[in-house]
Parts: structure tokens; sequence; C-alpha cells
């Protein structure tokens, strides 16, 4: 008696060597959404298992006799001592309106400050100079100060070229958290314009690792892990957006800051997945015409 033969059903997905996903996309969007409420923590959680918090992490990179320059200005400037800070300043900043300018700068002080620290540093070098840029927030019972000087060094000299005093409604910290809340068009179309590209990136990247494509797989999944070509970034305090023409960013999506500045959202164009959707039907062909073996047939 012979056994009835099994009718055999070819799975268009297995032929084409790429697998449905299901409900893959779901869960990459709440992945998405879990990485985004990240941003809204406390950055000092992330430094702790570093041996950091965020004060301490800028003050290694605050170069310490600038940033003592810079505290020492701003005190004679709250003591009303102009004469000693003139003497400070970069010729090129000295002016008949120096005093003037000084004793208004003088007046955004209402008294002593509560607290006092450094928010930002930077350092810029050249061959015989180098400049800093510090910026320090003033606390005081119910406003803040933010205090911009530059440093200019050259052959062991150091004079001011830059001195700014700027009110500001609430503390750097609080400003530049992740937050949604008052956040205009700007943000949001940004926020939108991030996550379609990281869906659409992990999509196809998922795509990718389910196919049968051979050793050709694994140069697909690093390419559509690349971003390149144009770049946007977006300052997610401010909603100012900014435009990079030629770059190469992997993962193409990222937000970063600095211990107290702003979350920047970085989008580039994701080239690599583009490439592996226009290319997927081809090398879906490739894969199903290659010889399979048939299933073998008990009687």
């Amino acid at each position: 008696m012979a056994i009835p033969r099994s009718v055999v059903v070819p799975d268009d997905s297995k032929s084409s060597g790429f697998r449905p996903l299901g409900g893959d996309l779901i869960r990459l969007c709440g992945l998405l959404l879990l990485v985004l409420s990240l941003g809204s923590c406390d950055r000092n959680r992330y430094l702790t298992p570093f041996g950091y918090d965020r004060a301490s992490l800028l003050k290694r990179y605050t170069p310490q006799d600038d940033e003592s320059l810079a505290i020492d200005c701003v005190d004679l400037l709250r003591q009303g001592r102009y004469e000693e800070i003139e003497k400070r300043l970069d010729p090129g900043m000295k002016n008949s309106k120096t005093r003037e300018t000084l004793i208004e700068m003088a007046s955004f002080f209402p008294s002593n400050p509560i607290s006092t620290k450094t928010v930002d540093a930077r350092v810029a070098r050249s061959r015989d100079s180098s400049s800093t840029s510090i910026t320090l927030e003033y606390e005081f019972a119910r406003s803040w100060l933010l205090v911009q000087l530059i440093i200019q060094t050259r052959d062991g000299v150091k004079t001011i070229s830059g001195f700014h005093v700027t009110p500001i409604a609430e503390s750097i910290e609080v400003m530049n958290g992740f937050t949604f809340a008052d956040k205009g068009i700007s943000q949001y179309a940004g926020l939108v314009l991030a996550i379609f590209v990281s869906i659409f990136a992990l999509y196809e990247f998922v795509l990718c690792i389910r196919a049968k494509m051979g050793r050709e797989k694994w140069l697909w999944a690093i390419l559509i892990l690349i971003g390149a070509g144009c770049r946007l970034t977006l300052n997610w305090t401010t909603g100012q957006w900014s435009f990079t023409p030629l770059s190469i960013q992997a993962p193409p999506i990222m937000m970063f800051c600095t211990p107290y500045g702003p979350w920047m959202v970085q989008i580039t164009a994701p080239l690599g997945a583009i490439a592996f959707l226009l290319r997927r039907k081809s090398l879906a062909a490739k894969v199903s015409s290659s010889p399979i073996q048939s299933p073998t047939i008990v009687q």
C-alpha cells in the first residue's frame, strides 16, 4: 500500500529569502520610545558608572587657570573694580564706551550669588595661541545669570577678548533638559523625522538579517547602519536647525549633549537602507534562482 504523497505548498517568503516581520515594527517603535524616554532622565545617572558626574567631567576638560581668571574677573565686576578689568581686556575691545558697558553689566547682579558653577568650557588652539571660552552660571534668589568670557593666551600672556552677561529665566540645567513641554513645531517635526528614519533603518536591518543571502548579508547589514550624504542637526532647546551637505555617520540617527548643554538630534540620510530597499527585489530573485534541494518523498 502506497503512502499518499503530501502536497508541499511553497512559502514565498522563504523562496525569496526574506521572512515576514509580523509584530517587529511595533516592537521597534516601543524600543525607540523607550530610548527617547531615557533622554529625560538625569544625565548624572549615565556618568556615575564611570566615576563621574556632570560637574567633575566638565572640570576634567576645563583649563583651571582660565577658569580661575574668569571667576576673578566676574568678582571684580560685581565689586565695581572696573579699572582692574580694563587692564586685562584685549586692546581691540577697549573704546570710549568700555566703562559704561561694564557698569551696565554689573547692574545685572542683584546681590551675592547663592551658587556659582561652570556650565561650559571650550578650547581652540592654534600654532602660537589658544582661546578658551568659559561660561559660568550664577544663581540668585529669583533669577539666574550666564556669564561668558573668552580668554586669549599668547606667549604666556592672558587677555580677555570677550565678556558677556545674559539674564536667563531658569537654570541652564532645567532649560536644556529633554522635555516635551513648551516645544514648537520645529522640535516635533524633527522628532517625527528622527523616529521615521530610525524605524525605516531598523526595519531594513531586520529584513537583511533574516534574509538568506550568504556572506553578502553582513556587508548589507553594515551599510544599512551607516548614514551618508546630507545631515540635519536640531537643537532641542531652541528648535534651531543646521545643515551639513556632506557627512558620514553611524547610525543615521544620533542624540547627544554636553554635560549642561542642549540635546542635539542629528539626522543623516540613510543611504544604505535606501539602497537595500531598492535592491531588495533583485537580491530576492538571486536567492530564489539558486538550486533548492527537493524534499524526499516516502512511498
